[in-house]
């Protein structure tokens, strides 16, 4: 037990610590000031690709303007501190890691894998319509959908979305390919597991508010005060609902990075506003609400199982002694 939750400190300490590169990595190369947004901007002139969430577009971009892999190496530090923890657990702990890729679990009865697919694919767009609803009844910023955005594109927009996210596909690994099914091991409930993993999720997006100047802006107490709690509230409450559909599936990432790729929204379903209104308290309590009632409707029917079967725990203790 004294050996589980030392496994996840070092991995919640190394995701922190290993951020560290990006900065070690600009210095060392001369790179002078770290504007991330500049370097899109140059990127986007030269290539004509508008910078986007799609990690395909990124990785062009990146071929353009170099500074820009440190962005995609901040991104893949979840996986990374995976990576490396299960490296000093032996290779077959690596195994396991890459084996969440499988789309189902070992073990997993696949019809149910696979209607909790389709349960997932509707519902998370269904949360980001209620976000855009709610952010037009209540008085504040303005908030537009993209034109033509329910034309027959929709679809292909939504599974790009689900699956080219680049946050989701270079996080998930981490977030929940490694450190929930190590929580669930006999250390916490999946409920308890989901909450934790959301609350590290949350805070590891600090030092990226420092670097993004969003501190500055909203101010010190206003940051600490209404929009960290907002966000960490939305990251633990995406948490819950990712980690159900990943234990509906087996332990596979995959459900993970659709929900995490989805709550992102490259598509605009719940609206677009100008960046300073992005990085509101606002923008965050408005998303965070449809998705707790997700979430809350999750933990009514499944309980503090979140899907996980009762047979689960003690076989994933086995593997991981």
């Amino acid at each position: 037990m004294r050996a589980g939750w030392r496994r996840v400190g070092w991995y919640f300490a190394l995701t922190l610590l290993l951020l560290l590169l990006v900065p070690l990595i600009h210095a060392i190369r001369g790179g002078g000031a770290l504007d991330f947004d500049t370097a899109a901007a140059r990127a986007s002139e030269e290539t004509g690709l508008a910078w986007t969430s799609n990690l395909w577009i990124v990785v062009r971009l990146c071929l353009a303007e170099p500074t820009l892999w440190l962005l995609v190496l901040g991104s893949s530090v979840p996986s990374l501190a995976a990576l490396i923890v299960c490296c000093w657990s032996g290779p077959a702990q690596i195994r396991r890691l890459f084996g969440r890729f499988r789309p189902v679990g070992n073990g997993a009865p696949r019809r149910d894998a696979l209607l909790s697919y389709a349960v997932l694919i509707a519902a998370l767009p269904l949360c980001l319509l209620a976000v855009y609803a709610l952010r037009s009844l209540l008085p504040g910023p303005e908030y537009s959908q993209p034109a033509g955005i329910f034309g027959p594109a929709l679809a292909a927009s939504l599974l790009t979305a689900a699956f080219l996210d680049q946050g989701a596909v270079l996080e998930e690994l981490g977030w929940r390919g490694y450190a929930l099914p190590e929580l669930q091991a006999g250390l916490a409930s999946p409920l308890g597991a989901a909450v934790l993993v959301g609350v590290g999720w949350g805070l590891w997006h600090v030092p990226r508010d420092v670097v993004a100047g969003v501190i500055d802006r909203l101010g010190p107490v206003q940051y600490l005060l209404l929009f960290l709690p907002a966000f960490v509230a939305g990251t633990v409450t995406m948490s819950i609902v990712a980690a159900y559909f990943v234990n509906r599936s087996g332990g596979s990432v995959i459900p993970a990075i659709m929900v995490h790729g989805l709550g992102n929204d490259a598509v605009g379903l719940s609206g677009i506003a100008a960046m300073d209104v992005a990085l509101s308290p606002y923008h965050q309590v408005t998303k965070l609400l449809p998705f707790a009632v997700l979430a809350a409707c999750i933990v009514a029917l499944s309980g503090r199982r979140l899907g996980l079967s009762r047979a689960a725990p003690a076989g994933t203790r086995r593997k991981l002694s």
